[in-house]
């Protein structure tokens, strides 16, 4: 009895002082609120935005897996890539501003996401104003963007780390024999690379076919674009890298890589005389997350909407969280967007190297309602719209693909675990069983599976990816045959994908949404953004409430950086459950 009062009395005190801290919380942020409301935070003329970007770059504000809690009214959160875009946008005609100070280290995004930032600074260049770009040392994704600027400097002890693209690929087949766990793999389309971590040791040579060429094509778009901007030719910017001229300052600047070789005084001196004022003035800066709340989230709305929902991350079966795709939640929103009279037109956003078969097969389905109302329904592509993130995007009216997407993967795979080898062999475990019938103990993991039951997992595999060929074939307007001459699990780049019919146009997001309205008869309207962001305030009282494992994973994250991404795919692949339609690999742009 008195070990129980004990446990009572903790978990009381655990609540009170959650409680106690929430309203500590709240009162500081209603305090803010109050100071706030009496000071706005104007943006002054004469001044520079101040861009960082070395912050996770999500499609859409917020929706990373525990992102940083801000209960500042005056910071707009983790800032997702479209609302990036719209400020730099803003900033382009604001007379207030009069260029960009970029300091960017290293990004998190792949290449189509930088390179649409890139364009939205390439276009901010065009207007006449200037960019200054300055960093101890340059990633290669940091270093692309910062290309665009009219001067680049870098510190001293600094580097540029450019030297190519490189797609690293985990692979599981050893440690699970070590173990003696024997995984059992059932595949349709032998390009498809899901299921070669489980039972090769390397890329097979159609996996690394396909691979190289999608690779190449970006990094002959990195090479041109980066070599307009700096005025050399691509070849020669080849050559640097693969004598990785970069590695030192020095040798960068020899290398006509950057302007020049400096602290982030002495660009500040330059940015002074830039903006006309005197040697120790001081200069406004104009941060992100204050521009955004200042000038872009207030500005009035039409009454027309086209909606952009944004499907990005791994598809999954249920609800999900932030920064993946839940069948559940896309379902029901997918569902309300549906019955919402003010909208009038619809962009599906994907930015997902896929997931679950049957998730994906009941977002279609909803699209497919969707677009049953008469509501156009355009798909742009982001980074991925692999497998199962093509398999959503096939009932579209028309696909933009941006230059840097990465699309098809149009195939299926199921992996069975055995651990009968562990239990017997390495712990001494045996099993005995009693049966009613030839199935009634069948697809268990203590077991290897019979060969009527793997073939009862490959028709299965079978069905499920003639059922994304005919999926595919009503959208595209081709036959089974045509898609699976194309399909077979390739993975193509958007411009090879336009010549094999799976996508319509390159173009990025606006481009998307231009067509969708086009496609309305719509004038004016608005574009809003979904599923909207949930705020910080929520988030806090589900951290503390709801999910126990949330404060890990922000740790994670925080400790892992750009490595995150590779330790969410090999956390996802070792996880995974039912037909999967989804790529097995990060592309590594850093």
């Amino acid at each position: 009895m008195r070990q129980f009062f004990k446990f009572l009395f903790a978990s009381c005190l655990g609540t009170l002082l959650a409680l106690v801290a929430v309203f500590f919380i709240m009162t500081g942020a209603l305090s803010s609120l109050a100071q706030q409301a009496g000071s706005p935070r104007a943006i002054k003329s004469n001044s520079v935005l101040h861009l960082k970007l070395n912050q996770a770059l999500p499609e859409l504000t917020d929706n990373i897996t525990n992102a940083p809690l801000k209960l500042d009214p005056s910071q707009a959160g983790t800032l997702g890539i479209h609302d990036i875009a719209k400020a730099i946008r803003r900033a382009t005609n604001d007379s207030d501003i009069k260029g960009i100070f970029l300091e960017v280290e290293s990004v998190q995004g792949g290449f189509a996401t930088l390179g649409s930032l890139r364009a939205e600074l390439a276009a901010f260049k065009k207007s006449g104003k200037f960019i200054m770009a300055h960093a101890p040392f340059y990633s290669q994704g940091a270093y692309y963007l910062a290309s665009v600027a009219d001067s680049i400097y870098l510190s001293p002890q600094g580097m540029i780390d450019f030297r190519g693209f490189a797609a690293q690929v985990p692979f599981f087949k050893d440690m699970f024999d070590q173990l003696g766990i024997e995984m059992q793999v059932y595949y349709a389309g032998e390009f498809k690379g899901g299921t070669e971590p489980y039972r090769r040791t390397d890329m097979s040579p159609e996996n690394r076919l396909q691979t190289r060429q999608f690779l190449e094509t970006m990094y002959q778009t990195m090479l041109s674009e980066v070599g307009a901007s700096r005025k050399i030719d691509a070849e020669r910017l080849r050559q640097l890298a693969n004598t990785f001229e970069g590695k030192s300052a020095d040798g960068a600047l020899k290398a006509g890589l950057i302007d020049a070789v400096a602290y982030r005084e002495t660009a500040m001196v330059a940015l002074r005389k830039r903006l006309g004022l005197e040697k120790d003035a001081e200069v406004s800066f104009a941060g992100l997350d204050r521009y955004f709340t200042a000038r872009v989230s207030a500005e009035a709305k039409a009454a027309d909407q086209v909606a952009v929902i944004v499907a990005e991350g791994t598809i999954l079966d249920g609800k999900g969280d932030a920064g993946n795709i839940g069948d559940e939640t896309y379902v029901e929103l997918i569902e309300k967007i549906r019955q919402d009279e003010s909208v009038k037109a619809v962009v599906l956003r994907v930015n997902s190297p896929g997931g679950s078969a049957s998730a994906s097969d009941h977002i279609w389905q909803s699209l497919v309602q969707l677009k049953a109302t008469g509501k156009p329904l355009v798909v742009s592509m982001g980074d991925y719209a692999a497998s199962g993130g093509y398999y959503i995007a096939a009932p579209a009216d028309s696909i933009f693909a941006e230059e840097g997407t990465i699309t098809g993967s149009i195939g299926v795979y199921m992996v069975f675990p055995s651990v009968q080898k562990l239990l017997n062999e390495r712990i001494g475990i045996q099993f005995d069983t009693v049966l009613t019938g030839r199935y009634s103990a069948g697809f268990s993991p203590l077991y290897k599976l019979r060969e009527d039951e793997g073939r009862i997992f490959q028709e299965r595999t079978d069905w499920l990816y003639q059922t994304f060929l005919s999926r595919v074939g009503e959208g595209r307007k081709m036959s089974n045959q045509e898609v699976d001459l194309i399909a077979r699990g390739r993975v193509w780049g958007a411009r090879k994908a336009i010549e094999v019919g799976l996508v319509d146009k390159i173009g990025q997001l606006d481009d998307a949404v231009a067509s969708a309205a086009g496609l309305a008869g719509l004038d004016d309207y608005h574009v809003q953004l979904y599923p909207k962001p949930v705020s910080s305030w929520e988030r806090l009282f589900k951290e503390f409430f709801e999910e126990e494992d949330m404060v890990s994973e922000r740790i994670l994250r925080s400790q892992l950086g750009t490595h995150y991404t590779q330790y969410r795919l090999l956390y996802e692949l070792a996880n995974v459950k039912g037909a999967q339609m989804r790529m097995p690999f990060v592309v590594n742009f850093e």
